[in-house]
């Protein structure tokens, strides 16, 4: 069994809780938040302690995707919110880890048997199954990237 097993199965539960969530409002959560609890730029700047132009600029690179987490925590805390930073998987962690090591398995077996059929020692054996053998190999060792 992997080390990581627990982790990745963790991963995948709290993904599934969150991903419902993770709606990003078209003028940025800085914005959304500003606009819900009825406070102008030069409020909210005041509250974070930076100058009107310096919050609008925050606001305007949130939405662009432009923005340090520093500043997102802090303008988060002025406005009473946490700020929650995330990693969602896009797929099936356990699926994508089979898949890559899939691939890093059959490149080396390619690599193999093109070398040993350039020396006349072409490898008989099913292609499939040793792919899948290295596979599996790859993972438990921790070696799939």
């Amino acid at each position: 069994m992997r080390n990581n097993e627990a982790l990745l199965r963790h991963i995948e539960k709290r993904s599934q809780e969150i991903r419902p969530l993770m709606i990003q409002p078209d003028r940025g959560w800085i914005h959304q938040m500003r606009e819900a609890l009825g406070l102008t730029l030069n409020k909210l700047g005041g509250l974070c302690d930076v100058a009107l132009p310096s919050i609008a600029q925050a606001e305007r690179r949130e939405a662009t995707g432009n923005i340090n987490v520093e500043t997102l925590r802090k303008t988060a805390e002025a406005m009473n919110c946490d700020f929650v930073y995330a990693f969602i998987p896009k797929s099936n962690m356990e699926e994508f880890i089979q898949r890559k090591a899939y691939q890093k398995a059959l490149r080396i077996l390619s690599n193999a048997d093109l070398h040993m059929s350039l020396e006349n020692q072409k490898v008989d054996s099913d292609m499939e199954g040793r792919i899948v053998r290295l596979q599996k190999k790859l993972i438990i060792e921790g070696k799939v990237w």
